[in-house]
């Protein structure tokens, strides 16, 4: 039995966003569809200046905040109807779709949800309504920061399910091999091919082709199957690199592992960041540490 976890602000965004999610889990799998919804639920009370508005202020707050609970268990009952309408017409029947409503804020409830149900992994729009909604790209980059499950965040739009092309970026890191494992795993019922790149730009462009050799090594029969290959590109421009192998590989994936910021490393030498894959406007997967 799998379970993904769909956090969702009722945007046309989140239609793209559990489409994504229905499409990589295939036909094969018992799933859990976990959708959750946080609502403001933060009294505002404003300076009335007299000590006598402030009941009043409370009050008139209270009602404000249970309008929006009211409103988001509507809206989240008419979004429950609509996915299983399009699980029915897709005629898939291994789909159990689960609710949540909960007020506060949408990254310490995403996060609390995904230690409370287990998610395989979690699927969140980049962008919310009138594109700067609560599940815009800084909340997809907060949760990847702070999830301990892959993260996959969706761009707007319509995506070829039937061709994914993944680009893994690899980094020399020592959890390389595990969660390039763990992205045959999660496509598994699906048609994939996986491009694990590496971009040089200092150092023993020698010790990165013997890691990279390595990997080639423990992934030889998926080589020979043509289910992944390796690069290693030296470049001095990262934009024009990952744009360029993006474009020539026709990649409509992208795939990485979420490394906690480090400004004072970042400072000293280039280096590929989550801000630089959010440019690319791809669907991403972030794999955690």
């Amino acid at each position: 039995m799998q379970t993904i976890l769909i956090p969702v602000d009722f945007s046309d965004h989140s239609v793209s966003t559990y489409k994504f999610a229905i499409k990589i889990v295939g036909t094969v799998n018992e799933t859990r569809l976990y959708f959750l919804h946080s609502y403001n639920d933060q009294l505002l009370i404003p300076d009335s200046g007299l000590s006598s508005g402030f009941d009043n202020d409370v009050f008139m707050n209270m009602q404000l905040i249970e309008e929006f609970k009211q409103l988001a268990k509507n809206n989240m009952k008419q979004l429950k109807k609509e996915v299983e309408d399009y699980i029915k017409a897709e005629k898939l029947n291994n789909f159990k779709v689960n609710t949540m409503v909960s007020g506060g804020d949408p990254g310490w409830e995403i996060t609390d949800a995904s230690k409370d149900i287990h998610p395989d992994f979690i699927v969140m729009g980049t962008q919310g309504i009138g594109k700067k909604g609560i599940l815009e790209g800084s909340m997809a980059k907060k949760i990847m920061n702070k999830a301990d499950v892959p993260v996959i965040a969706v761009p707007s739009g319509e995506y070829d399910h039937d061709n994914l092309r993944i680009m893994y970026a690899s980094n020399n890191h020592e959890k390389d091999f595990v969660k390039i494992k763990l992205l045959f795993k999660l496509f598994e019922n699906l048609p994939f091919k996986i491009f694990t790149v590496h971009f040089h730009f200092e150092g023993s462009s020698h010790d990165n082709s013997n890691q990279l050799n390595d990997l080639k090594e423990a992934f030889s029969a998926e080589r020979i199957s043509k289910q992944i290959n390796f690069s290693l590109i030296d470049t001095n421009n990262k934009d024009n690199a990952l744009e360029a192998f993006v474009e020539h590989n026709n990649i409509n994936v992208i795939a990485f592992i979420a490394h906690k910021s480090n400004i004072f490393k970042s400072l000293f030498r280039p280096t590929i960041t989550k801000k630089d894959f959010f440019k690319l406007g791809l669907p991403m997967i972030a794999l955690h540490e």
